[in-house]
């Protein structure tokens, strides 16, 4: 008699890009087996460093939308209660872990409005980031991070404008405005020289 062994793949998404310490959140973990086996049922677990088990579930009994074998479940999890990257891995039923990790920020004390603009116009759709922290203006230029007291350093990112970063000291909500440059197109049509 031959037996076959067949290998599960691990996948984590929708990790929060930071999550504030002692704050819940959820992932979504999805397990595939090499030979198409339905897993819906398997127990999944997220593993700290250590190899404790911090949180369990179960995977659901169909597959992820638009897979034929990605059996797929929420898992809600506890961020640890100090700031700083925290290594987790999952594991389904006894196979090996697979590891991923979450960027755990100190718990946000204060709002800052960011204003962003360019040519005396607001900028729309700049990605404003603090650390792991971001945000994406709205049509006036304006996004808001939800930011721990102490310094930081604010950049600005849209493609066609380039914004120096900006440090700022949080001690109480704030209004920030950013003052973004204009980056000329690169003609196509530019006959380039040696």
């Amino acid at each position: 008699m031959t037996m076959t062994q067949h290998h599960t793949s691990l996948a984590v998404w929708d990790i929060p890009a930071a999550i504030a310490a002692g704050e819940h959140f959820a992932v979504k973990v999805g397990a595939k087996s090499s030979d198409g086996c339905a897993l819906g049922g398997c127990r999944i677990e997220v593993l700290d460093q250590s190899g404790a088990v911090l949180a369990q579930g179960a995977l659901g009994p169909s597959p992820w939308p638009g897979t034929d074998a990605l059996f797929w479940s929420e898992i809600e999890l506890c961020a640890p209660s100090a700031p700083g990257v925290v290594s987790l891995a999952v594991r389904c039923d006894d196979s090996a872990a697979s590891p991923f990790s979450v960027a755990v920020v100190a718990a946000p004390a204060h709002v800052v409005t960011v204003t962003v603009a360019a040519c005396g116009g607001p900028v729309a759709d700049a990605i404003v980031r603090a650390g792991p922290v971001r945000a994406t203006t709205d049509a006036a230029g304006s996004a808001r991070l939800h930011l721990a007291k102490g310094r930081h350093e604010l950049a600005v990112w849209k493609t066609g404008y380039d914004a120096p970063p900006t440090p700022i000291e949080v001690g109480a909500d704030a209004a920030v405005a950013i003052e973004a440059a204009v980056v000329p197109e690169d003609d196509p049509d530019a006959v380039w020289t040696a």
